[in-house]
Parts: C-alpha cells; sequence; structure tokens
C-alpha cells in the first residue's frame, strides 16, 4: 500500500466520522418520535367487554383488542 493510498484511506475515515458527529443531533431530532399525550385515567379504566371466537366473555380495559376476540364492545 502506497502512502497516497493510506492517507485517502485515513482522510474518508476521519470525513465519515465528522460527518457522523454532525448528523447525529440532527437525526435524533428529525428521526425521535413525538412525545406521548398524557394518559388520559378516565378512558385507561374503562373496562370493554370482549367475546372470544368460542363465544366466552371476559373483560378487557387496554384500547385495542386482544388476539383472537370477535369482537368488543366501545
Amino acid at each position: 500500500m502506497t502512502r497516497g493510498q493510506w492517507l485517502a484511506g485515513c482522510l474518508v475515515f476521519v470525513a465519515a466520522s465528522a460527518c457522523a458527529a454532525v448528523s447525529s443531533p440532527w437525526a435524533e431530532r428529525i428521526f425521535s418520535p413525538p412525545p406521548a399525550p398524557a394518559a388520559d385515567t378516565a378512558n385507561a379504566a374503562r373496562a370493554r367487554t370482549c367475546i372470544t371466537l368460542s363465544g366466552k366473555r371476559f373483560e378487557w380495559s387496554f384500547p385495542n383488542p386482544p388476539f383472537g376476540t370477535l369482537s368488543c364492545s366501545d
């Protein structure tokens, strides 16, 4: 390996490291998820009645229905 090739390789490594250091705060700001809204305790405590595929009923207090349910009350 010649001195020019070695120097070019070092410059590529330094440039890539510098670009990563500069773009990291920007990428964190752009791609971070938005803050979650405050939890609504009235809706969180409300239990819904769900029916499984076999007809069994049960209470479910989470916003999305569980797997294997036919329906959930609103």
